[in-house]
């Protein structure tokens, strides 16, 4: 009888000492697999970061093109503003509200509703001359101060970029 205890002792011992080495087996897989996500959510986070700064230098260097443009009087005023401020707003919402940039703010608030492309050409003759007056005066007044700050924002830096998550 005390022969049967002992076995039946050392046959219990041998099951939990298998479950435990099984539950710790269990536990190494848990722990491997999340270590897995957790890298793979960290490789997926920094390809975005890098398609993100990608995208953004692209952006500045648009802008900075579009500015020189201006500058060597290769595009219309009106035109590089509003593109300026478009692909700007793309990047932060808040640049072109900065105070350096209040002439090229001012000039796209004032233009930015102007018919373009179809909707121009759909305007009836005397409307699109009326458009273009406003446009030239627009330009007239601003084009000096608007240039200062083309010649501004090739400088700028665009490092308080708002980080998109």
């Amino acid at each position: 009888m005390p022969s049967t205890k002992l076995g039946l002792l050392i046959l219990a011992c041998i099951i939990i000492f298998l479950l435990a080495a099984y539950a710790l087996y269990l536990h190494a897989q848990i722990k491997a697999k999340h270590k897995a996500a957790l890298e793979k959510d960290e490789a997926e986070r920094l390809l975005a970061q890098q398609n993100l700064d990608k995208r953004n230098n692209n952006i500045i260097a648009d802008i900075r093109f579009i500015a020189q443009s201006l500058i060597s009087e290769q595009c219309e005023i009106t035109e590089g503003v509003l593109r300026i401020h478009h692909l700007a707003d793309a990047l932060d919402t808040d640049i072109m509200l900065q105070p350096q940039f209040t002439s090229l703010h001012s000039h796209f608030e004032a233009c930015k509703l102007m018919a373009i492309k179809e909707a121009y050409k759909a305007l009836p003759k005397k409307m699109r001359f009326q458009q273009d007056q406003q446009r030239m005066r627009l330009e007239h007044k601003n084009t000096e101060s608007v240039l200062k700050e083309a010649a501004l924002i090739i400088q700028y830096s665009f490092a308080n970029l708002k980080q998109l998550h």
